[in-house]
């Protein structure tokens, strides 16, 4: 297992030898915009790990593993930024952010996956599918919110019960009390230890490890 920062030095190194130029400790320190001491001590490491050949006081060069494994994570970054660009439709600058915190954390079957799923999407956006029109406008609409329980809920705050998180004996109590899935619920009050809700015409006080179990989804402002 390699760290993502170890990564980060592949795939620069990868694209910086990819141009074709004779890389140094200074070009790399200027791509990743850090000292050329902390370079020199990774580059160390690299080399331990025969992923790098460093010739002394020299040329850096990338090993077939190296150059593998820089080539994979550049493959990510650019398939994520793709999806967050192309399909989501962010902007170029944070599709490349978004896609540098994934590209060190996903395996060769998703990896595998969301190539597949961005070529079945440019080949319909090409063909002028009109599902491709009809995403653009969902993705821009408002959606609901995540799921909460109530002990994070505002008071105030009201949505349909989503999710009972309760062992069945706690279960039990509360779908006795109506917290059943689909029911709709306000939380009117709560001081970190009792939640007073409404549910339906009945108020009910709920404990904290009650309150917990209880998730609601919060429809969108």
């Amino acid at each position: 297992m390699l760290s993502p920062r170890i990564e980060d030095y592949l795939e620069e190194l990868f694209l910086l030898e990819s141009t074709g130029r004779k890389v140094t400790v200074t070009d790399l320190a200027d791509r990743l915009k850090i000292t050329k001491g902390t370079v020199t001590a990774t580059v160390q490491k690299l080399v331990e790990l025969e992923l790098v050949k460093h010739e002394r006081y020299g040329n850096l060069h990338l090993t077939d593993a190296g150059r593998r494994r820089g080539m994979t994570v550049f493959h990510r970054h650019e398939g994520f930024r793709a999806f967050f660009h192309e399909m989501l439709g962010l902007d170029r600058d944070h599709s490349s952010e978004m896609a540098c915190s994934m590209e060190h954390y996903v395996d060769a079957v998703t990896e595998e996956r969301l190539y597949a799923l961005l070529e079945y999407f440019r080949k319909a956006r090409a063909e002028h599918q009109p599902w491709v029109d009809e995403i653009f406008l969902a993705i821009e609409k408002p959606v609901l919110l995540a799921p909460v329980p109530l002990t994070l809920c505002d008071s105030g705050s009201e949505g349909a019960i989503l999710r009972i998180t309760a062992d069945e004996p706690l279960r039990k109590q509360l779908v006795k009390k109506g917290f059943v899935i689909g029911a709709e619920v306000k939380l009117l009050d709560n001081d970190d230890e009792t939640f007073t809700c409404q549910l339906s015409h009945d108020t009910v006080n709920l404990p904290l490890n009650e309150a917990a179990a209880v998730w609601i989804q919060q429809p969108a402002k």
